[in-house]
């Protein structure tokens, strides 16, 4: 069927497999989809289960809507197929979704480039560490694991994962599973070549551009790769052209590079990306050696002020990944804090399940566990009583009017500068 949902706590996520996106429906929506019959009497139905929920004209508006994207045909006709979950009640009682809605995996930190912010220590791996990474046929078990489990939106990064052993077998496995995929990646391989001649659809292609010319990109990445860089973007493009590909760079912002971002926005309105992202760099990983790059509470402040500027006169979408956060408000969890480890997870490439990418650095702390060990859904279950999922919320946070989109910011940041949770983000400058 092209709609796949999962029952939540708070109604239904229904995953649209043409589209590539999920619907997120409340209680009274789900129960709705969920009794809808072939040539059902309508108004039977309303006045046996609905009547003294909500109004007729409003039960005829959700049907209609309903029917205008296809999930029920007009005579009644579902095209919804609900994933089974022996756990749901589970779920339910404490109140947190079955599983995450995206999930971040690392296929391998093998990397030509040796970037001095890489969060990963991503770089050139000896047959024994490439040995330890998981296999191709984990992480294609895994991908029915995540199907089944009604996780669609994944994203495929490293490390450089085109260099990953059987990565296109891997993208083609996401494909027939109907996922709405990402892949991060420095474009810096010939395997390019070999992703464009296969038939493979991706929803996204995220380009880590850390410079816009040949001696800064060396400085910043360990190696000149910038021309074998610039020819792959030229044939990334024209991957854009024939499938409609949403095309974004990102940007690892520094102490010394963000004076620079003009030239990244020319650079991108050059190359025709259709979206930026730009990231502060993170005491993680190699980044770690490089103290004397880490962005000031006031240096933040400027980017935003640049970037807010660079908004007005592009027409390429700009995010920043500052404060407040703009992406809390989505009814899916009820936690202070950001997504990670609720609606987001990361699998790194030795098999550890993480909050996120950067909870590499407290990885005994912070790891789930490892699907080398265990099924994704055990991993899942087991752990959502972890301190992550009922971090107090900050009292400094009370008053803020942001608070119900941003939810308090980082939790990698707030536990990197604090060593616990349930602080507000570090880098917040909103009296």
């Amino acid at each position: 069927m092209r709609f796949i949902g999962r029952i939540e706590y708070f109604g239904s996520l229904i995953y649209d497999t043409e589209r590539k996106e999920y619907i997120p429906i409340d209680k009274d929506g789900t129960n709705i989809v969920l009794n809808i019959k072939p040539n059902i009497d309508i108004d039977s139905l309303y006045y046996k289960y609905f009547s003294h929920r909500f109004s007729y004209l409003n039960f005829k508006s959700f049907l209609q809507l309903i029917q205008s994207i296809e999930m029920i045909d007009k005579n009644y006709n579902t095209n919804v197929e609900f994933l089974t979950n022996q756990d749901l009640e589970f779920y339910i009682n404490n109140r947190v979704i079955s599983s995450p809605i995206k999930f971040h995996i690392a296929l391998t930190y093998e990397c030509p480039l040796r970037c001095r912010h890489c969060f990963s220590n991503s770089g050139r791996r000896t047959p024994t560490e490439l040995n330890e990474e998981l296999s191709p046929e984990r992480i294609l078990e895994f991908l029915d694991e995540l199907r089944n489990s009604g996780i669609f939106y994944v994203s495929f990064g490293g490390g450089e994962p085109f260099l990953k052993k059987d990565f296109l077998k891997i993208l083609k496995k996401a494909n027939q599973n109907k996922m709405n995929i990402s892949i991060s990646t420095s474009l810096t391989t010939q395997n390019i070549e070999e992703f464009l001649k296969e038939n493979i659809t991706v929803q996204e292609i995220k380009i880590s551009v850390e410079a816009v010319n040949s001696k800064e990109y060396t400085n910043s990445r360990g190696r000149n790769l910038f021309a074998q860089f610039k020819k792959n973007l030229a044939l990334i493009n024209e991957y854009k052209k024939q499938t409609k590909c949403y095309i974004r760079f990102s940007f690892v912002l520094n102490k010394y590079n963000y004076t620079y971002l003009p030239s990244f926005l020319k650079f991108a309105e050059e190359f025709e990306a259709d979206g930026i992202i730009f990231y502060p760099i993170y005491s993680v990983g190699r980044a770690e050696e490089h103290p004397e790059l880490i962005l000031s509470n006031q240096d933040i402040e400027k980017i935003t002020r640049i970037i807010t500027n660079m908004k007005e006169r592009t027409k390429i979408d700009i995010d920043f990944f500052g404060i407040p956060l703009k992406f809390g408000k989505n009814g899916l969890y009820e936690n202070f804090g950001c997504g990670c480890g609720k609606i987001t997870a990361y699998l790194s490439a030795t098999g550890d399940i993480l909050p996120s990418g950067m909870f590499l650095k407290y990885k005994d702390k912070f790891s789930l566990g490892n699907i080398k060990e265990k099924k994704f859904k055990q991993i899942w279950k087991e752990n959502i009583q972890k301190e992550i999922y009922t971090i107090q919320k900050d009292i400094k946070c009370n008053e803020c009017i942001y608070l119900e989109e941003c939810r308090g910011g980082c939790i990698f940041r707030s536990f990197d500068k604090y060593q616990k949770l349930g602080y507000k983000d570090p880098t917040c400058n909103i009296k």
